[in-house]
Formats: C-alpha cells, sequence, structure tokens
C-alpha cells in the first residue's frame, strides 16, 4: 500500500510540474487519436462506437470541438435530430465563420420546429454572406426563401412579405448582371415585384427600416429617384429603433452621406 501511494504521489508530481502549454498539447494529441478512431468507425457504419470515441477525445479536451461536429454526423446517422443540434450548438460557438454548418443547424432547428431559432441561424448567415466582397446571390436567395417559408409557417405576414421582397430584388439582381438571357420574367419585373412585397412589409410596419431601405434599394435600380429618397429618409429616421445587419447600416449610412443634399442627417 505504501509503495502505492508513493508511485500516485510520484505521477502527481510529475504531471503538476509539466509547464500547462505541454499537458495541454498532451491532451490535444490524445483527443486527437480518439477522434480519429471515431472517424473511423463511422467509416465502417459504427456510429454507436463513433460515439464513445468522439466522447473520450471531449473527456480528455473539451476545447476539441471538432468532436462536436463528428458527433452531430453520427447523431444524424443514428436519427437523433436533438442531440445532432445540441452538438452542432456547441461547435458553433467556436466555429461561427463556418456558414455551411450554421445553415445545416437551422434545417435542423426548422425540422424540430423551433422556428424561431431557424429564423435567427438564417438571419446570422444573411448577415455574414453580407459581408462577402461580392455577396453571392444565390446564396442569399436561397436564406430568404427559407426565411420566406419559416414566416409562413409561424403566420407572421410582416416577415413573409419582407423576405420575399429582399430575395426577389437578389434574384433580379443576378438576372441584370446575367444578362436576362432565357429567363421567363426579367430583372426589371422581378424588381417591380419587389417592390410590391416590400410596400406591403412597410405597410404593415411603418417603423421598421429595413422595408424602406430595400426599396431605396429597388427604387434606385428601377432609375425612380424621388422614390427612392423618399424611403432613404425614411430608412434613415427609424434606423436607430429598429433592425439592420452591419452591412445594411454601412450601406444606409453611405447612401445617406451621397445623397446629402436631398437627405440632410
Amino acid at each position: 500500500m505504501c509503495v502505492r501511494r508513493g508511485l500516485l504521489c510520484c505521477c502527481l508530481v510529475y504531471v503538476i510540474s509539466q509547464p500547462p502549454s505541454v499537458r495541454a498539447e498532451d491532451a490535444q494529441l490524445e483527443a486527437t487519436q480518439f477522434w480519429e478512431l471515431g472517424q473511423k468507425a463511422m467509416q465502417q457504419g459504427l456510429p454507436d462506437k463513433a460515439i464513445g470515441f468522439y466522447e473520450r477525445s471531449l473527456a480528455v479536451d473539451r476545447g476539441f470541438r471538432r468532436s462536436h461536429l463528428s458527433l452531430a454526423a453520427a447523431h444524424l446517422q443514428r436519427k437523433d435530430e436533438p442531440k445532432a443540434c445540441a452538438h452542432l450548438a456547441e461547435y458553433l460557438e467556436a466555429y461561427p465563420e463556418n456558414l455551411t454548418v450554421r445553415e445545416r443547424f437551422a434545417e435542423l432547428l426548422a425540422r424540430l420546429h423551433h422556428l424561431k431559432e431557424a429564423g435567427s441561424q438564417y438571419e446570422a448567415v444573411i448577415a455574414a454572406v453580407q459581408e462577402l466582397p461580392v455577396p453571392a446571390a444565390r446564396g442569399l436567395v436561397a436564406c430568404h426563401t427559407r426565411m420566406v417559408e419559416l414566416a409562413e409557417a409561424n403566420e407572421d405576414s410582416y416577415c413573409e412579405h419582407l423576405h420575399r421582397g429582399i430575395g426577389l430584388y437578389w434574384l433580379a439582381r443576378k438576372r441584370s448582371a446575367l444578362g436576362d438571357a432565357g429567363e421567363e420574367l426579367p430583372a426589371q419585373g422581378l424588381m417591380c415585384k419587389a417592390a410590391a412585397e416590400l410596400t406591403l412589409a412597410n405597410q404593415e410596419r411603418p417603423d421598421e427600416a429595413r422595408p424602406c431601405w430595400y426599396l431605396y434599394l429597388v427604387w434606385t435600380q428601377l432609375g425612380q429617384r424621388q422614390l427612392a429618397l423618399c424611403r432613404l429618409r425614411q430608412a434613415d429616421a427609424t434606423a436607430p429603433f429598429t433592425h439592420l445587419t452591419p452591412a445594411e447600416q454601412r450601406g444606409l449610412c453611405l447612401a445617406c452621406q451621397t445623397c446629402a443634399a436631398d437627405c440632410p442627417r
């Protein structure tokens, strides 16, 4: 018994004497090894076994967030969507910039009827895509389309009109860039439809800045300067009290500065 106690004390002294960076590296290495074993189990079609390895990797190193993504995949293979959602949320805390995973997370939330949470995730994707050097119109159209479907399920007519209008705006921009070749409805027609939807959203909530901002963009594209300036003023007046993404806020400020003579701040 004394010998065992002596060995235990020696081990503890050795562990404590190691610098924190060394202990962290050892933990990460061991976590990686368990994760790799989990990956092999998944390739063999053994999700239950894989889950055990992934959980052991996290037990060794809680910061090894890659295992949360792998756990989500394993639980999805087992048709356990609630657990998959929980692990995707953990993963996104560490890697919020992974938009593909965030969209998948939003889809799972929607399937589980967590409509408000799903909408928040799609809004986060929209805000992130807008920050790209050239916004990916296809990705924005898809996200706004899903927001329309969520709004319909939630019987939220304002969000339905708003996101349908924004989606039509981006679709029109895309078609305009491609020259409308072979399309049934040209870009100008889509812009008019966008204006109609955004006007309905503005009528439902006149104190919201977002419909007005996109109406400004739509009317500008259609060459209707006075209508555009009117909506710009309204967007500028309501912006401090409502939601706009960072990119939309910057766009509004720049537009007001450019049109300072017509839209004094």
